[in-house]
């Protein structure tokens, strides 16, 4: 592989593991509200809110650290592909209805982080990254090596 795919390969790395890093963080040790945001979509019965809003917090912690790592890249790269894909369809779901609530995305203020077309712009964007290291790894800087 070119030192300009690697080089790509790792700030796409390095980007996805600050992102969902840095996302987990409230989800992770403040689980109740995170609880509270994914209940506002009304997508799941009730009785799955907390416990799916649990798994989804630890599963965005773990794909950061595994891509900080460098370990399972392609692997950790779908998941965060796959977990991106249904954050875009919750935005546009949320924007389909008229919901101006928070989407519970990122650590901040209340409604600092608004459900709807733009949260679906951001994280098609956000997508892209994900989808260039499911294509390409890279090796560079990693704790293990990929084929």
């Amino acid at each position: 592989m070119s030192t300009i795919k690697q080089l790509i390969s790792i700030g796409c790395r390095l980007f996805l593991a600050w992102l969902f890093i840095y996302a987990s963080y409230d989800k992770v040790w403040y689980p109740a509200g995170f609880a509270v945001s994914v209940g506002r979509y009304e997508v799941l019965p009730l009785l799955l809110v907390q416990p799916l809003s649990v798994l989804l917090a630890w599963m965005e912690l773990l794909v950061g650290f595994l891509l900080l790592a460098g370990v399972w890249t392609r692997a950790a790269a779908l998941c965060s592909a796959g977990l991106l894909v249904m954050f875009t369809g919750l935005m546009l779901y949320a924007w389909f209805i008229g919901a101006g609530y928070d989407c519970g995305c990122f650590p901040g203020q209340a409604g600092e982080h608004a459900a709807g077309l733009e949260a679906a712009f951001r994280d098609i964007i956000m997508l892209l990254p994900a989808l260039w290291l499911t294509w390409l790894p890279g090796r560079w800087l990693t704790l293990k090596r990929t084929t």
